[in-house]
């Protein structure tokens, strides 16, 4: 609950009780929490209990929300079940590798590479690396994805070599390194090493033991070298303190793979779906201004370097994607109290454009958002006063509604024609 997954959990067997193994205590002092946590780190006891870690992910739920509008406008796309959305187009890997594909430059995205938005992808650190490897196969994708989950895989290794910056052993192509821990056990077991042995060293390596027990690393170079194994090879295995398995890094390639593919041809689906699922912090003047406000608020956080606070460095993100997507064509319209939905950015009868939703104003909750929607089920809003009087808006929030013009033409009260009942 307060560590880096959702759900760690401890799994005891059904004869045993959990406090037979560790103590145990509230998570964060909340002791009306029906579950309860152990203070020790889980490599106390990996040796003779079960863990589930239990992870939160968005895409499963943006995947979700881009299907449904498949299934509303099923001849519109080639597939019909996630499943089916194609790994193998060579126009989505361009996203990866270039910025072309969208028709814009990298000064107009300040990046080498159109993965913003994509899982996995469009963070900063592996943008770099997309720039450095340029990949143009899913077997590229899945390495990209075990480099940037390991530890010490990429950096001050693999990245050195790709680039030929390892002045010892010279370039090393991309193809060639290791990304993702059962590499090695395949390379080894490929370069004629008995299974076991290449086993054993694949899961010591990938443990990042060999920076902890030097002597026992020693034995296993010797054991590589006469397998013929070459010595830019084992120099990166020894930097490794740890590997992602190629399975899982499949697995978040195939769902970034499906996501990008809306992305390249389907776009205001995709940022419909992005500011929707995947965005939780946003700047409504921001957007509502286009392609000028968001730079300016982008250059705003820039100048704060190292003062930015983390809410800031997230919307960073987001903006980066607002701006690509305002750069190819699209727009956010307005607030509107009769149209707007609580969280959705809702696709415009022109297809190229994003109604913005009242959660994106600062400091209206959720729960405000969604009784706005609710009020608005039963009658739209006759007048401002009307607003006031079947929503949860606060008069700090309803000013700031009068500033973003979400009230359109209506008049400020609501009283009552007496002339209609004439």
């Amino acid at each position: 609950s307060t560590g880096q997954h959702p759900g760690g959990i401890v799994v005891v067997p059904n004869y045993k009780e959990i406090i037979d193994v560790t103590p145990v205590q509230y998570p964060a002092d909340d002791i009306d929490s029906p579950w309860r946590t152990t203070h020790f780190d889980y490599h106390s006891f990996e040796d003779n209990l079960f863990k589930l870690d239990v992870l939160g992910h968005d895409d499963p739920t943006m995947i979700r929300y881009l299907m449904d509008y498949v299934a509303l406008k099923p001849l519109e796309f080639p597939f019909a079940k996630a499943e089916d959305i194609p790994l193998d187009d060579p126009e989505v890997y361009k996203l990866l590798n270039g910025t072309d594909v969208i028709g814009l430059s990298t000064e107009d995205l300040n990046s080498s590479v159109a993965s913003f938005g994509i899982p996995e992808m469009g963070t900063n650190f592996v943008r770099g690396m997309l720039t450095d490897s340029r990949p143009e196969t899913f077997a590229d994708i899945v390495k990209i994805s075990g480099l940037s989950h390991g530890t010490d895989v990429w950096l001050n290794n693999a990245k050195d070599l790709v680039l030929g910056k390892n002045v010892k052993y010279g370039k090393i192509p991309f193809s060639e390194v290791i990304g993702c821990r059962d590499d090695i056990l395949v390379y080894l077991i490929e370069n004629g090493m008995e299974q076991a042995t290449a086993f054993e060293i694949a899961e010591f390596v990938r443990k990042g033991k060999p920076t902890k027990d030097k002597l026992k690393w020693d034995g296993y170079k010797i054991i590589m070298r006469e397998a013929k194994i070459p010595e830019w090879y084992i120099w990166s295995c020894g930097k490794i303190k740890y590997m992602f398995p190629k399975a899982h890094a499949t697995a978040y390639v195939m769902m970034a793979l499906r996501i990008a593919w809306f992305k390249l041809y389907k776009p205001i689906l995709f940022y419909s779906a992005y500011f929707s699922k995947r965005a939780s912090d946003f700047d409504v003047y921001a957007f509502k201004g286009g392609e000028y406000t968001i730079t300016k608020r982008m250059n705003e956080i820039d100048e704060k370097g190292n003062r930015a606070s983390d809410t800031e460095r997230r919307l960073y993100t987001v903006l980066e994607i607002a701006l690509e997507m305002v750069k190819r064509g699209f727009k956010f319209n307005p607030i509107d109290i009769n149209k707007s939905m609580a969280r959705d950015f809702v696709i415009g009868e022109d297809g190229k454009s994003l109604l913005i939703p009242f959660i994106t104003v600062d400091g209206l909750g959720p729960n405000v958002a969604y009784s706005i929607v609710e009020a608005r089920k039963d009658a739209p809003f006759k007048s401002k006063d009307d607003v006031m009087e079947r929503s949860s808006l606060s008069k700090t929030l309803f000013t700031k509604f009068e500033m973003l013009d979400a009230f359109g033409d209506l008049p400020d009260n609501s009283q009552i024609n007496l002339f209609e009942f004439s």
